[in-house]
């Protein structure tokens, strides 16, 4: 039965690899867990009164982690369906459009109305080039504040973007396990090394790359290894890791070298964990988790927003209320900006990309 299910998730690809189907709903689980980690939390911060828990940032922060992960491996995956003449320029174009469109509506909206989590002096005090880094996605190289704070980790991955074609051609051309892995421990070294060294801030960025790594573990075992638990645990696997990262976590800073290896060693795990687990075969499930990482750029983007309108402008609200207002509001933009805004734009990403071959 194992072999089975490996078989109805992959098929023969090029260089004797396996290219892995597109329907893995086991990742639109993990997107969706990841995406509601973040907003679930924010919403927390929002409720509570009294001082924000680190346990409760951490597990926020857990869930762009495992974004990370997911996001290398589908990308490759993309790559690896994707027939171009110019690979790396087509990636480039689908991703400028899948990513900087909505992002822009969404700090138009937060420059518009003032619903974000960062103080409004701040965002007045970075002047036009703080805004311009922000929709260049470049504020992390520059250091100006986020306008809204989700939007710290989008730099990172997009920065992440310009080497991933590269990387995926490596993978290609050397398709053993051992690649990757020794890609995330030279990575995870390099990065808590630069953590304990005294070396200038801008070599702490070296604490990203071992995250995105276990997304390439996974693409690389992916088909290559016996599904060995069964689908009901997943969800559980992956709620277990996001807890145990926060357990072993000390403190929010991610550039200690305690919390690099905690980080890193988290997200190759995940990356391990994805080809071991059979897919998901509960329809509600599938559905719910489908629906969930389809719209979950917009949810990630305009939960600040969202939080911001129902508790900072309706306070009458009784807690309950509130919670509902948020999922409400929070599940109507999304849903509308995926279909105004995101889907369209990616269709004429598409487009583009194919045409310049």
């Amino acid at each position: 039965m194992e072999q089975n299910l490996i078989e109805e998730r992959a098929i023969p690809g090029p260089n004797g690899t396996l290219a892995v189907a597109k329907d893995l709903p086991n990742l639109d689980v993990l997107r969706a867990f990841a995406v509601l980690a973040v907003a679930g939390s924010h919403l927390f911060r929002f409720s509570i009164k009294f001082p924000y828990p680190a346990s409760v940032h951490n597990f926020s922060v857990g869930g762009v982690l495992f974004f990370f992960v997911h996001t290398s491996l589908v990308l490759l995956l993309s790559m690896q369906r994707t027939r171009s003449n110019n690979l790396t320029l087509n990636f480039y174009i689908r991703r400028a459009f899948r990513i900087y469109p909505l992002c822009w509506a969404c700090i138009i909206l937060v420059l518009a109305t003032g619903l974000t989590d960062v103080p409004g002096k701040l965002i007045v005090q970075m002047g036009w080039r703080g805004i311009l880094a922000n929709l260049a996605l470049v504020q992390n190289i520059i250091r100006y504040p986020n306008i809204e704070m989700p939007l710290w980790s989008l730099p990172w991955e997009v920065q992440m973007y310009l080497l991933l074609p590269a990387i995926f051609l490596i993978l290609r051309k050397y398709d053993r396990a051992r690649v990757p892995l020794a890609m995330w421990f030279g990575a995870t070294v390099l990065a808590i090394a630069f953590t304990v060294l005294n070396v200038p801030r801008v070599f702490q960025a070296a604490v990203f790359p071992p995250m995105f790594i276990g997304g390439m573990v996974a693409f690389r075992l992916l088909g290559q290894v016996r599904v060995r638990f069964p689908s009901f645990a997943w969800p559980l696997a992956i709620l277990g890791l996001m807890l145990a990262r926060c357990v072993f976590m000390r403190g929010v800073l991610i550039t200690t070298p305690r919390n690099v290896a905690v980080n890193a060693a988290t997200c190759l795990l995940l990356g391990l964990a994805i080809p071991l687990f059979a897919e998901v075969r509960s329809p509600w499930l599938r559905y719910l988790a489908h629906q969930l990482a389809k719209y979950s750029y917009g949810i990630y983007l305009l939960h600040i927003p969202s939080l911001a309108l129902v508790f900072t402008y309706m306070p009458w609200l009784p807690l309950p209320l509130k919670v509902v207002a948020f999922i409400a509001i929070t599940g109507a933009a999304s849903v509308m900006a995926y279909h105004l805004i995101e889907n369209p734009l990616i269709q004429v990403g598409r487009s583009i990309a194919k045409k310049v071959g």
